[in-house]
């Protein structure tokens, strides 16, 4: 028995829910499956009684939740027992999207609150942190998600190119336009491959990378078109840049900050920062 299988276990349990579950823990709902086979396998029980793709916890799930919650808040709890070695707090922050916009959020963050130190991560790996920031097309429900703000997802094209006379495109006219893609946003990539594949269309990708930055570069260079969300990349220089509105269908993408683990008790610089990242998005990025 893994504690990696009772936490996916007990997101299961909360949720009933495996895709929610799924989107809470940012893995794979086979392995939040998996994982939960395997206990009912180590236990000789039944965990969920299943219809379809509904789960809903029995007896013996509800047993094993009440035993399982305490655990994990203890271990949750472990990292706010230690401080770094100068004795100051600690956050450690992942950051999915939105990391144009990180510089400026902690260099404000620092003339309110010196002491804080951040460990910064921006891989999507199992690896433990106390908040994340992440985008997605669909509304996060769940307790540990709250939204920062919603933005447009505009076209972003050369200023030479011939769709930079237009306000506004529809998705159909972009097939046979060469898209750059910034591999390192999943959750970015997967909508606008949805986006296409609901109007029957095919995403024309010519160029990929992982770096806002060089996706800019690229565009600016007249090599493509891309998907540009119109707040988290303010930051970007939009020097020879046009920017259209998508229609038909149109795009939005939310922003939230997550909380991995909702039963944790949250520290006192976290608890600051999250108030100052509400902040932030009300008042400073407008």
């Amino acid at each position: 028995m893994e504690l990696y299988q009772l936490r996916y276990f007990y997101y299961a349990a909360q949720y009933e829910n495996l895709s929610e579950a799924s989107r809470q823990l940012m893995v794979a709902q086979s392995s939040i499956s998996k994982a939960i086979a395997g206990l009912e396998t180590e236990l000789h029980t039944k965990l969920f009684t299943r219809s379809g793709k509904k789960i809903t916890l029995n007896s013996n799930g509800m047993l094993l939740r009440s035993r399982v919650a305490p655990i994990l808040s203890a271990v949750d709890a472990l990292p706010s027992c230690f401080q770094n070695s100068e004795g100051l707090p600690t956050i450690r922050l992942r950051v999915l999207c939105a990391s144009a916009l990180i510089p400026d959020i902690l260099a404000r963050f620092r003339d309110i609150a010196p002491e804080v130190r951040f460990q910064l991560l921006q891989s999507d790996s199992r690896e433990d942190v106390d908040l994340t920031i992440l985008a997605s097309p669909n509304e996060l429900v769940g307790y540990g998600a709250t939204l920062l703000t919603r933005e447009e997802i505009l076209l972003a094209v050369p200023s030479s190119s011939p769709l930079s006379l237009y306000r506004e495109v529809r998705l159909e006219q972009l097939e046979q336009e060469p898209m750059i893609m910034l591999s390192g946003d999943r959750l970015l990539r997967d909508q606008v491959e949805h986006m296409f594949r609901a109007m029957g269309r095919k995403l024309n990708v010519s160029f990929e990378s992982d770096n806002p930055f060089l996706v800019r570069m690229l565009v600016q260079h007249g090599l493509g078109i891309t998907l540009w969300p119109s707040r988290t990349w303010s930051a970007y220089s939009t020097e020879n840049l046009a920017f259209l509105s998508l229609v038909e269908p149109q795009a939005y993408r939310n922003v939230y900050m997550v909380t991995r683990h909702p039963d944790r008790e949250l520290s006192p610089a976290l608890v600051q920062f999250m108030n100052y990242l509400r902040r932030y998005f009300k008042t400073v990025l407008t």
